[in-house]
This record gives structure tokens, sequence and C-alpha cells, in this order.
């Protein structure tokens, strides 16, 4: 802010005359930061100077990391057979034809194929008895 000067009176003189006496006492400087005398830009500065070199090591890291979990994957999915490129959607389609995600037969359909395999001698007549009677009760 700025300095204050208390100036004593004395009877006769002048204000201007009393600093030739050394009458002039100081309280110094009032700063309005509590004595805090940084400018905000130097406060400003260490957090630049400290954090931008962080923030780069972080990002280096973070960018390795990255990279080598793409690597890893890459050579995982190439060792179990896969096109690491098309491997995803591989998966997908190998997904939407299995029989886990094929549409449930009807009762009509299960019943059809048992006597089919029955009357091809593939199955027993036992076989197809056991198998009708697992049919029904689902």
């Amino acid at each position: 802010m700025g300095k204050i000067e208390y100036r004593i009176a004395l009877p006769g003189l002048a204000p201007e005359d009393l600093e030739d006496f050394g009458y002039i006492e100081e309280f110094g400087y009032i700063e309005s930061d509590l004595g805090n005398t940084s400018s905000p830009y130097e406060s400003a500065d260490t957090v630049f100077s400290i954090g931008l070199p962080l923030f780069g090591i972080l990002f280096v890291a973070v960018l390795g990391f990255i990279i080598f979990v793409s690597v890893r994957n890459y050579r995982k999915a190439q060792s179990a057979g896969f096109d690491p490129l098309t491997m995803e959607t591989e998966l997908m389609a190998r997904a939407a034809n299995s029989a886990m995600l094929a549409p449930k037969k009807s009762l009509e359909d299960k019943l059809s194929e048992l006597e089919s395999l029955h009357s091809r001698g593939v199955i027993t007549r036992d076989e197809y008895l056991q198998a009708r009677r697992d049919a029904l009760s689902e």
C-alpha cells in the first residue's frame, strides 16, 4: 500500500520543520494481504514451474501404459488365433450363432425331431421315451 508517517505536533513548529529535527516516527508498511509481500503472479509462477513438469511426466506415464496394454492385447489375440483388428466382430458373430442365443424350439419341434431320430434308428426306444418325458416336463 504505502508508507504511513506519524508526525508529532509541537507548538510553534510547522510539520516541515519537524523533519529537520528527526521527530518523525514511522510505522512501516501496511499491506492489505496480512504481511504477504509476494504478488499473485509469483504463486502462479510457482504452480506452473512445479505443475507443468508433473503434468508432463504423468501424461507420458499414462500414454506409455496405454501403449503397453494395447501391445499386450494385440499379442494375446494373435496367440489365440484371432485377427486383433477384427476380433470383436468375430466374437460377436460366434456368440450370435451359438446355441445359447438361438431362439428356443417349440415343443412340437422337439417332439418331431425326437420321432425323426427314433425312426432313423439314431436313438433307441428307451432313449426316445426318456427324451420325450424330459421334453414334456420342461
